[in-house]
């Protein structure tokens, strides 16, 4: 289980979140993201995977209130090619998204399964281990790890 007040404990006390992270696996820093969607009472389904024309899997469906954020989660550093990989990142968890909608459309046993409705609200989202400032490429927001919890917690600002 992660423990986010440790987590919180080691950046209030000056250590930079990719020191934090540097031991971690991507899969602890997936659960860690979908731990801060279950602090923000969101219910959450990791690594979610349905077929339509192809398999396809989105890493964090996290549903409140009318709302489904589909989050990718990238742990990259910061790199000469970053932009580019947002970039193309974007366009794919764009398509995952658009898949998703498209399945659940008629497939009324994944929505009993995830209490999806088709009048629910979608969002794309990709969430990176190095600082960012918040931004939206084309439909999807980008946010760091570190600036997760004020999205969340803000989240009626950007629907």
């Amino acid at each position: 289980m992660i423990d986010l007040e440790e987590i919180k404990n080691q950046l209030f006390s000056g250590k930079d979140v990719k020191e934090i992270f540097k031991d971690f696996n991507w899969k602890k820093f997936e659960e860690t993201i979908a731990e801060i969607f279950r602090n923000n009472e969101f219910t959450v389904k990791q690594n979610f995977r349905f077929k339509t024309k192809r398999r396809h899997e989105i890493d964090i469906v996290a549903l409140r209130n009318g709302l489904v954020i589909c989050a990718d989660c990238k742990e990259w550093s910061a790199g000469r090619y970053k932009a580019s990989a947002l970039k193309k990142a974007v366009e794919e968890q764009e398509s995952r998204v658009a898949e998703l909608k498209r399945f659940l459309k008629n497939n009324f046993v994944a929505q009993k399964m995830l209490k999806i409705k088709n009048t629910f609200l979608f969002m794309s989202l990709l969430v990176t281990l190095v600082e960012e400032d918040l931004a939206k490429q084309n439909t999807t927001f980008i946010v760091s790890l570190e600036k997760l919890n004020t999205f969340l917690l803000e989240i009626g600002n950007y629907t």
